[in-house]
């Protein structure tokens, strides 16, 4: 049979078309994707606070928040979910789609801490389910004690908590924050007797040790700033590499050559859930760092007793590996476990 004149037979037209749909789809998707980038983010992105209102946490969030908001063109809300020492708000986001929506302000408790500590109380796995995307803050600790013990410095109060019969008490907001694991670490390096003792209520700790209650704790710098100003207690160390302008007279532990290299202090990072597209995750850190670097938001932050974060992203994961294999190590030797 002769072909229909004026052009090919329908068979061959119709395999032609195909491949031509074929081809316009495969040239299509660049465009969809291009697309889908320009949407995001297409409504408001949550940004979960592991804890209640009113903490450092919470306080952080809240200045990063209006910024964030006018970088990304779309709100950016605080929602707080407390519970489990910041874990069931964690978990919240790494069970959250992947769609750049939702963001978690982790800390290391629950990131780089009960991995070691309870890790069959977790239900997700921080290295897994979870993507770093900037490292917003850090907040040193403080070491101070009542105000009659008899210790002028920190080498003298590590002496006295040897010789002392039953060592010293010392108090924090919890068994394994990273306020116990700071005490833990004095205690391992010094050979110091530090009797911890975990408060319910972390408010109740100024009264009590104001009082001679307890001996020591250790609290934030936001904590602690006000009792040392007013002279209500004794600093003895902070825990970061180095002093803190407002607190004249109390050194870094690290100063102490028995102590050196034992520099500990908090972190606050945002994380969003694993699979996020990685240049959606790439725009909300350099938005970060960009609202991180206005001297407004850094006078904030100094107001809280924070530092801003000044570690690349992509640091980020060599960081929080070896922040906790050192909490490992920690609630190793010390052999911590929760109550």
């Amino acid at each position: 049979m002769r072909p229909p004149a004026g052009g090919p037979p329908a068979g061959a037209r119709r395999v032609r078309r195909r491949a031509l749909l074929a081809a316009s789809a495969l040239l299509a998707l660049p465009a969809a994707a291009r697309a889908q980038a320009q949407s995001w983010p297409g409504r408001p992105v949550t940004l979960v606070v592991p804890f209640g209102a009113g903490g450092n946490v919470d306080a952080l969030a809240r200045v990063i928040a209006p910024g964030l908001s006018a970088r990304l063109g779309q709100p950016v809300v605080v929602e707080n979910v407390p519970g489990a020492g910041g874990v069931l708000g964690v978990e919240r986001v790494a069970r959250a789609a992947p769609d750049g929506h939702a963001l978690v302000m982790g800390v290391e408790g629950p990131i780089s801490i009960m991995p070691s500590l309870s890790p069959g109380t977790l239900r997700f796995d921080p290295e897994r389910d979870l993507v770093p995307v900037a490292l917003v803050a850090s907040l040193p600790l403080v070491l101070i004690g009542r105000p009659d013990l008899p210790a002028a410095d920190l080498a003298a109060l590590l002496a006295l908590g040897r010789d002392a019969p039953g060592g010293l008490t010392l108090a924090t907001s919890g068994t394994g924050t990273i306020l116990h694991l700071f005490a833990a670490l004095l205690a391992q390096r010094s050979g110091a007797k530090l009797e911890h003792v975990p408060y319910r209520v972390a408010a109740q700790i100024p009264a009590d040790l104001v009082s001679g209650r307890l001996d020591l704790a250790v609290l934030t710098v936001t904590s602690a700033a006000p009792l040392l100003r007013e002279g209500r207690v004794k600093g003895y160390a902070v825990s970061g590499p180095t002093a803190i302008p407002g607190l004249p007279g109390v050194p870094p532990a690290a100063a102490l050559p028995a102590l050196r290299g034992i520099a500990m202090e908090g972190w606050q990072a945002l994380f969003a859930p694993a699979r996020t597209p990685p240049e959606w995750v790439a725009h909300i850190g350099a938005a970060v760092a960009d609202l991180l670097a206005e001297p407004a938001v850094r006078d904030k932050l100094d107001n809280l007793g924070m530092t801003p974060g000044a570690l690349p992203r992509e640091a980020l994961p060599g960081f929080l590996a070896a922040e906790a294999a050192r909490y490992a190590a920690i609630i190793r030797d010390g052999n911590i476990r929760l109550d």
